[in-house]
């Protein structure tokens, strides 16, 4: 009998450091996940579509400074889509030639340096920068034809080009986040891109993390 009560306590005791390690070591955590989604623009504005992405970095300063209040380094998996699109049936003169089809789909993994300069006010602004490496898929119109039926009734008939590709390149992001807890942050971001595609693309988007 005291046997057993003295493996009931040792075990007690055990598990109770260990949940006591585990805090210590998840509040000591500087490791954040992030998912951030919003609207990409392609170029000058004549594509425009969606954003999804995902963020995991790690904050390597031991201790905060004047001007450096955390510095994060990790990567970003990003899903970019967008598409522009015409009237087929029965489309007018004007609608022809002023419309065009095109479709962009790119997936992208940025590896990034975050920069945090503020402690108090603005805690949460910061600033990102990184290479990227990705693949682009894009298709358009290479020509485009308008037919019409002896009822009078058109229709575009259209030809595609496709253009598939890995890319390198660059993206730079600012934005702020605020603290929704110890634990939850949200915010905003501003993003600008290019590559070796030419694929100039800006992003406005929101965002939700979590410090592990």
């Amino acid at each position: 009998m005291f046997m057993k009560q003295k493996l009931y306590i040792t075990a007690l005791f055990i598990t109770l450091l260990c949940d006591q390690t585990l805090a210590q070591s998840n509040s000591k955590s500087d490791t954040y996940i992030k998912l951030s989604g919003g609207r990409v623009v392609y170029g000058t504005g004549d594509v425009i579509g969606s954003s999804l992405a995902f963020d995991i970095s790690t904050n390597i300063l031991k201790s905060s400074r004047p001007g450096l209040s955390q510095l994060l380094l990790g990567g970003e998996l990003i899903f970019e889509n967008g598409s522009r699109t015409t009237k087929v049936e029965n489309p007018s003169t004007n609608e022809f030639f002023n419309d065009w089809f095109q479709h962009n789909s790119d997936f992208v993994l940025w590896g990034k340096a975050s920069y945090y300069p503020f402690r108090q006010v603005l805690k949460g602004f910061n600033i990102q920068i990184g290479p990227t490496f990705g693949y682009s898929y894009v298709s358009s119109e290479a020509r485009a034809s308008r037919q019409v039926d002896i009822t009078g009734y058109a229709t575009r008939i259209s030809t595609l080009r496709f253009d598939n590709r890995f890319t390198f390149g660059y993206r730079i992001s600012t934005g702020l986040e605020f603290n929704l807890s110890p634990r939850f942050l949200a915010g905003f971001r501003l993003d600008f891109s290019n590559n070796t595609a030419e694929d100039i693309n800006t992003l406005a988007g929101i965002k939700l993390g979590y410090k592990l």
